[in-house]
C-alpha cells in the first residue's frame, strides 16, 4: 500500500486555515454583542454549539487520560 502524506508545510497551512475559520466564527458574533447589533436569540445556537463541542472534546480528553494512566 501508498502511504499518502501531506508536505509539512501543507499541513500547516491547513492548521492555520482551520485555526483562522475557527477565531473569525468566534470573533464575530462577539464583535457584534459588543456593538449591540445582536441578540440573545441569534447568539443561542453559537453557544450551544460551542458547549456541546467543548463537552464532547472534555469527555475525550478524559477518556483518553484514562486509558493512559491504566485507570477505568
Amino acid at each position: 500500500m501508498t502511504e499518502h502524506r501531506q508536505h509539512p508545510s501543507q499541513s500547516t497551512a491547513r492548521r492555520w486555515t482551520l485555526r483562522g475559520i475557527a477565531v473569525s466564527a468566534l470573533a464575530l458574533p462577539l464583535i457584534a454583542v459588543a456593538g449591540g447589533q445582536a441578540s440573545a436569540a441569534e447568539l443561542a445556537p453559537i453557544a450551544e454549539y460551542l458547549d456541546s463541542t467543548i463537552a464532547a472534546t472534555s469527555a475525550s480528553l478524559v477518556e483518553a487520560l484514562a486509558i493512559l494512566l491504566g485507570v477505568g
